[in-house]
């Protein structure tokens, strides 16, 4: 897996919707008086509080950017909060923060895999990872699929039924938007002017192409041999 960014002509529709999903973010991180904030979190010097955003953090980063790039860039339908969807979660109670729909949930529970993810606030994404294997080491009887982020990370995990997280290497793909956060926030800047295609540039499509819906399902056909794509 590379971390070189790619650079692309301005008609690549995933970059184009990255973009989109950032500039979107960038402008409520704008709307909310955050900018200094978030240059702050963004350099890695501070954790984002909610008493800036008037909001739980996790609630934001899912709100404003994990769920459209999900739903946006990637494609996918989701859930989010799915009861009775994947059991046995390692806390009494406790339910992931969404599940992908894409896979209908009763074909899901048929074909006994279940695909969900974990949300944490920026700069938090081992806690997703504590989490998740947890959770996969303490239900073998299903094949797993989780997409972790914390808005700025982004890794996906697979987990086939019946093997034990501590022998995969996990995760199969990672992704970041630190680079390109750093680089949309200009927007905001008054000293500064903005540049879409600068912004564009350190998206790196070839990472982020692994995690949208059409590959990801390819890949739970041909690893996990569970047919999604036409369910």
């Amino acid at each position: 897996m590379t971390s070189q960014s790619t650079t692309f002509d301005d008609h690549d529709p995933l970059a184009n919707h990255i973009l989109n999903v950032l500039e979107d973010f960038i402008d409520e991180i704008g709307a909310r008086e955050c900018t200094a904030h978030f240059d702050s979190v963004v350099d890695r010097q501070y954790f984002l509080k909610g008493k800036n955003l008037i909001q739980k953090p996790e609630r934001f980063i899912e709100d404003h950017l994990v769920f459209p790039m999900l739903r946006q860039a990637f494609g996918y339908s989701l859930r989010p909060q799915p009861k009775q969807y994947a059991p046995r979660w390692p806390r009494g109670g406790g339910i992931p923060d969404f599940a992908i729909t894409s896979i209908p949930i009763e074909a899901a529970m048929q074909q006994d895999i279940r695909f969900f993810g974990e949300v944490k606030p920026p700069k938090k994404i081992e806690n997703a990872r504590s989490d998740m294997e947890n959770y996969l080491n303490s239900d073998l009887d299903i094949h797993a699929v989780a997409i972790l982020s914390d808005g700025f990370d982004w890794e996906l995990w697979i987990r086939p039924e019946g093997e034990s997280i501590d022998d995969l290497d996990n995760p199969v793909q990672k992704a970041s938007l630190r680079d390109s956060l750093r680089t949309v926030r200009t927007r905001n800047m008054q000293t500064e002017s903005y540049r879409p295609h600068k912004v564009r540039s350190n998206i790196n499509t070839e990472a982020f192409s692994e995690f949208t819906v059409d590959t990801v399902l390819d890949v739970i056909e041909t690893e996990l041999n569970v047919p999604v794509t036409h369910l």
